[in-house]
């Protein structure tokens, strides 16, 4: 999941685990494939400052990315979402170890090959919620771009025992996974562009041509029978793949924070709110 604002969630994960993650944590009808249907491993991708500055307008893009971390409930809830932060920019993976990948369970075997979807210095203002069916992030079970932000005001809370949820908020999104274009398809990520590449269906001499916004592939047998067809269907990627763990000493953009190393335009940031 990828937001532009993370709200007061409570001072602990019980929302997060018993509310939100239960609510995203489906699989599109379509899917077949075993890992798809286990107990997804959640992730956050969020900027920290050195991000904000080196994006296009530098601390004034950070005056709409939101997310408390000095308050005593703020730090509280810093706590539980620590483990799940990753970085925006994917260009922070030139110094991440390969013991921190495999401590957030990611083979740095399979996420040493960084895919740049062209957007660090883009400060994030969109929302997206992807659900992958494979741990180095090659196929999407289902993806949704949204108004939604991490907020109970938006997903809703439990308000009895009932399990009735009270959503506050009015938003919009849309939800597509690879089931909306027939049977027999896939959806990859793309990166910089809205086409899937060939490469990536090509994986054993297999050739195939571009449908709008999918790629239909065909293997030949060993008597000249094709075996298989499969369309593929681009989903163009906000941020790089693979996600880039924060390290321990690295904390999340605050807009009240005062900051004072320059942005990249020479501005330190005074903190929101501040004359």
């Amino acid at each position: 999941m990828q937001v532009s604002s993370v709200a007061s969630l409570g001072s602990g994960d019980s929302w997060l685990r018993e509310t939100f993650q239960e609510a995203i944590s489906s699989t599109s009808i379509s899917s077949t494939n075993t890992l798809s249907h286990a107990k997804p491993k959640f992730s956050l991708v969020f900027p920290v400052a050195d991000s904000i500055r080196r994006s296009v307008d530098g601390y004034g893009s950070g005056g709409s990315i939101h997310m408390k971390t000095q308050s005593p409930r703020g730090i509280k809830q810093l706590e539980y979402l620590r483990p799940l932060l990753c970085h925006w920019s994917g260009d922070h993976s030139e110094t991440q170890s390969s013991a921190r990948l495999l401590e957030r369970g990611m083979d740095p075997l399979t996420t040493s090959s960084a895919r740049e979807a062209g957007r660090r210095r883009a400060a994030p203002h969109i929302k997206t919620y992807i659900r992958f069916t494979d741990e180095s992030m090659t196929r999407i079970d289902w993806a949704m771009v949204t108004s939604a932000n991490l907020s109970t005001q938006a997903w809703g809370a439990k308000e009895n025992t009932a399990h009735e949820v009270r959503v506050c908020s009015y938003e919009i999104g849309v939800v597509v996974w690879p089931g909306l274009w027939g049977n027999d398809v896939e959806m990859v990520p793309t990166f910089g562009k809205d086409m899937p590449d060939v490469d990536t269906a090509a994986d054993s001499g297999i050739e195939g041509d571009y449908q709008q916004n999918s790629l239909v592939v065909g293997a030949e047998g060993s008597r000249g029978g094709t075996i298989k067809i499969r369309k593929k269907i681009g989903m163009r990627m906000p941020y790089d793949l693979p996600l880039v763990p924060y390290k321990d000493d690295e904390m999340p953009w605050c807009t009240t924070l005062p900051d004072n190393e320059p942005d990249w335009m020479g501005r330190a940031w005074p903190g929101f709110g501040a004359s």
